[in-house]
């Protein structure tokens, strides 16, 4: 069983730029992470508001943050947590189990589902939530996007490349997305003020069917939110409504010595910028409740 002054639950922005200050902090400082360094940033295509870049690669500022950790002396754990226990001081991973004195969780947040009939039957064959991950099956063939926000233009924008048409299907009656974005989208269909109530298909995904009209389709990409990966602490800290971690202004949740930072926290504003910032508080407060 390994021992670490400072463990951190997740290696998106928040994680990494937790793991680069707890670690200048002179503290024995470990990342896990359960598929690859950067998290969700990996999937964005390009960043043009993170501060020192004009525009960079999402998988590129991610490479540059995880070395830089790297570099300073955090050490990474891929691996999947399983469970944690706050009076023992252990994470729990597929693979091994580690202890800690204190605790970072910057778990990130997953997509959100419709929740419609069909969604799961089809999902990963037809019905996707990631254009970079999926998007590249689809060039020639008739797409839809679901929701209004930045993720759904953007992947619009992203299929718009690929695509014969890309037919966006928003339940708002306007986008929520950047107007800098929303510029940026050329012969797309747009459907504001409906509802997706059901994906169609039998042996293969057919079209989407909202309360006024069907849309044929060959693939669908949701895009309506994303869901705070929280549900191992359920029960064990102070959650929101929306399953969002609660934290002071030193990150610090309702468990002594378990900080969390990210997506994963109840805030107003969600962006890289600010998931960096979450990580530095943490880690630095985390720090310093290590006793030597």
């Amino acid at each position: 069983m390994k021992s670490f002054d400072i463990v951190i639950l997740g290696g998106g922005p928040a994680g990494l730029t937790a793991a680069l200050y707890a670690v200048r902090s002179g503290r024995k400082t470990v990342v896990i992470e359960s598929l690859m360094a950067g998290g969700a940033l990996n999937l964005t295509p390009e960043v043009d508001n993170f501060p020192g870049f004009d525009l960079i690669e999402g998988h590129e500022l991610a490479g540059k943050m995880r070395k830089q950790a790297e570099q300073a002396g955090a050490e990474f754990i891929f691996d999947t947590v399983k469970s944690v226990d706050f009076d023992k001081r252990t994470v729990v991973c597929d693979g091994e189990t580690v202890l800690y004195k204190s605790l970072i969780i910057a778990m990130g947040a997953g997509p959100k589902k419709l929740g419609v009939p069909g969604e799961e039957r089809f999902f990963g064959k037809g019905v996707h939530t990631c254009v970079l991950c999926d998007g590249v099956f689809y060039r020639g063939k008739d797409v839809v996007v679901v929701g209004g926000g930045n993720t759904a233009v953007e992947e619009a924008i992203q299929l718009s490349s690929i695509a014969k048409s890309v037919t966006i299907i928003n339940s708002l009656d306007k986008f929520t997305a950047h107007a800098y974005l929303v510029d940026r989208l050329k012969g797309v269909n747009v459907f504001h003020g409906q509802n997706v109530v059901e994906i169609l298909g039998k042996e293969k995904l057919t079209g989407v069917k909202t309360a006024l009209q069907a849309f044929p389709c060959d693939g669908v990409f949701v895009a309506v939110g994303r869901v705070p990966n929280t549900e191992l602490f359920r029960g064990k800290l102070e959650l929101s409504q929306k399953g969002l971690i609660v934290v002071d202004g030193k990150m610090q949740t309702s468990v002594p010595n378990v900080f969390a930072a990210g997506d994963v926290i109840q805030k107003d504003v969600r962006q890289i910028i600010t998931a960096c910032a979450d990580g530095a508080v943490a880690a630095t407060f985390a720090s310093e409740s290590v006793k030597n």
